[in-house]
C-alpha cells in the first residue's frame, strides 16, 4: 500500500480541545487520549468532508517539486518555511501517525503556505520535474522498474491543485491544519 500523506482542516477550538485532551489533570482515569484524537481525527464526518484531503503516496514527489529537497524520504530534513511547511513541516504533535508523529500548522503558517503555493503554477512544477534526477535520487514513490519517466507528472499534477485550494480555503477559514503519514 505505501505511505501516504493526509491533511485535516479543523478550528483552532477543535484544536484547543484537543491539546486539552493531553493535560494529566484534565484527563479522566482509563480515558485513552490516542484513541479520542483517532475518534475526531478519524471519523467519517470529518473524512468525508471538504476539511480532509489525502495526496496518496504522491507526498515526497510533491515535496521534491516544491523544495528542490530529493534526499532520501526517510532522511528528510526540515527544509525552511513556508515550502517546506506544505509536506514535512508544522510542530509534532503528542499523536501518532502510522509513520511519526501527527504534525500541526498554525494557523499563521498556514495562510504562509497558502500564500507561497499560490505563486507556483503547474508550468513551474513541470519545469521543475527531472525523470532523471527523481529515479536518482530515490525520489518517493518510485513508480516502476526503471524508475521514473515524463509520464508519471500527471498524478502530481492532479494532486497539486487540490492541495494548493485546501490551503487556499484553510486559511481563509483561519484554520489549524493537521498533517499525517499513515
Amino acid at each position: 500500500m505505501g505511505i501516504q500523506a493526509s491533511y485535516r482542516r479543523i478550528t483552532p477550538s477543535e484544536w484547543e480541545k484537543i491539546q486539552s485532551l493531553t493535560m494529566k489533570d484534565a484527563t479522566p482515569p482509563g480515558y485513552d487520549v490516542e484513541e479520542a484524537y483517532l475518534e475526531f481525527a478519524c471519523s467519517d464526518e470529518l473524512m468525508s468532508s471538504d476539511r480532509y484531503l489525502s495526496i496518496e503516496k504522491e507526498w515526497h514527489a510533491l515535496h521534491t517539486l516544491l523544495t528542490g529537497d530529493v534526499g532520501d524520504p526517510s532522511e528528510i530534513k526540515p527544509f525552511p518555511p513556508p515550502l517546506g511547511n506544505v509536506v514535512m513541516g508544522g510542530s509534532e504533535t503528542p499523536f501518532n501517525s502510522t509513520y511519526g508523529s501527527v504534525r500541526v500548522l498554525t494557523p499563521n503558517e498556514v495562510r504562509e503556505v497558502a500564500g507561497a503555493i499560490k505563486k507556483i503554477t503547474i508550468d513551474d512544477l513541470k519545469s521543475r520535474f527531472d525523470p532523471v534526477e527523481f529515479t536518482k535520487a530515490g525520489v518517493y514513490p518510485n513508480p516502476r522498474p526503471g524508475g521514473w519517466e515524463s509520464d508519471q507528472l500527471e498524478p502530481l499534477l492532479f494532486y497539486y491543485p487540490q492541495l494548493v485550494d485546501f490551503f487556499d480555503v484553510a486559511a481563509k477559514e483561519g484554520d489549524v491544519v493537521l498533517l499525517s503519514f499513515d
